[in-house]
């Protein structure tokens, strides 16, 4: 993605979800480039990066009550399960941004 799209997807998710009480979060792995999440049944080349996935999930408001990461293939995963390493890594930012 270039910056400029980046910028603009930023500022579209600023507001989002504000003044919004029991919002669920549901983060799709499959969404991510296949470059850093093999490990799913439907690649989408061009995807989203992890930075991307952290800008939304930063920004956004209202109250959080729950969430999930989905989509994650294990057996399609790399050997060393890097997919795996990169939804525990989503997890955890959502729980994180779960418990403010």
């Amino acid at each position: 993605m270039n910056r400029r799209f980046e910028i603009r997807q930023s500022k579209s998710v600023t507001k989002l979800g504000e003044g919004v009480k029991g919002v669920y979060v549901s983060i799709d792995v499959d969404s991510l480039d296949p470059s850093i999440a093999p490990g799913v049944s439907h690649q989408e080349p061009g995807g989203l990066s992890f930075r991307d996935i952290l800008n939304i999930l930063q920004n956004l408001e209202g109250d959080i009550v729950g969430g999930d990461v989905v989509e994650y293939n294990p057996q399609l995963d790399t050997y060393d399960g890097m997919t795996s390493l990169v939804a525990a890594k989503l997890v955890r930012e959502l729980a994180a941004k779960m418990s403010k």
